[in-house]
């Protein structure tokens, strides 16, 4: 915070000096649109959001990760389930469609940026820029990353079930876009600064207890499969 005013020059003075590559203007309008507050303000504040979050991510790493395991631990507690709960992976279509157990993203992510940490580096410089722009840039950069932080966040459920990772590809494609939902409304909390660290514990909760539903559904074709009945996937 004591750099403010140096870093809010530095904004002021790209941002203007770019505005058809940004968008931004000295008139506080983007894209032509004009908003209610100091854009340059507003970048600032963001950036120095950020990098307070990293700061303290650093520092508190270890008491976080706990926090979120804990999280996950409690909220299957409080519905009376332990790790037994957790059965083997079943398969819940009839019929499993020829599906790509890797889409044409991921052999480029491996090929061209050297796999998944490659792909981290590149997402954080290539999204950081959207943070300044107001609203849309936090919602763009949320767009990006859902997937990947529903992944994350339901890592333990499938660790749990001893899925392979065509297993996974193949659970999340059956629910893409609750997934991408989950995954976008949780990467946009993550994303605030500061008050997103929150929001990385309290995000556990709604992932085990979106874990702890499917899981049910798990046991109910397993029971079905059981008795040789079929389920037909939708």
């Amino acid at each position: 915070f004591l750099t403010f005013s140096i870093q809010r020059r530095f904004i002021e003075t790209f941002l203007s000096n770019s505005p058809r590559i940004t968008g931004l203007s000295r008139d506080d309008t983007v894209f032509g649109f004009k908003v209610p507050f100091s854009l340059y303000t507003y970048a600032t504040i963001m950036m120095i959001g950020s990098q307070a979050t990293y700061i303290l991510r650093f520092f508190l790493s270890k008491n976080i990760r706990l926090a979120r395991d804990r999280a996950w631990d409690q909220t299957l507690a409080s519905r009376g389930k332990g790790q037994d709960f957790w059965q083997p992976y079943v398969e819940e279509w009839d019929n499993l469609p020829n599906l790509e157990t890797q889409t044409p993203w991921d052999k480029f992510v491996d090929r061209s940026l050297g796999g998944w940490f490659g792909l981290f580096i590149v997402k954080k410089v290539l999204l950081a820029p959207f943070q300044i722009y107001p609203f849309v840039g936090l919602t763009v950069s949320a767009w990006f990353k859902a997937l990947g932080t529903s992944r994350f966040l339901h890592r333990r459920y499938f660790e749990s079930k001893k899925m392979t990772r065509p297993q996974i590809f193949v659970f999340m494609e059956e629910r893409k876009w609750d997934y991408r939902a989950f995954g976008f409304v949780a990467a946009l909390l993550e994303s605030i600064p500061i008050i997103g660290l929150f929001f990385t514990v309290s995000n556990r909760v709604g992932a085990a207890m979106w874990a702890h539903d499917l899981e049910k559904r798990q046991h109910h074709i397993a029971q079905e499969r059981l008795h040789g009945g079929s389920f037909k996937q939708e």
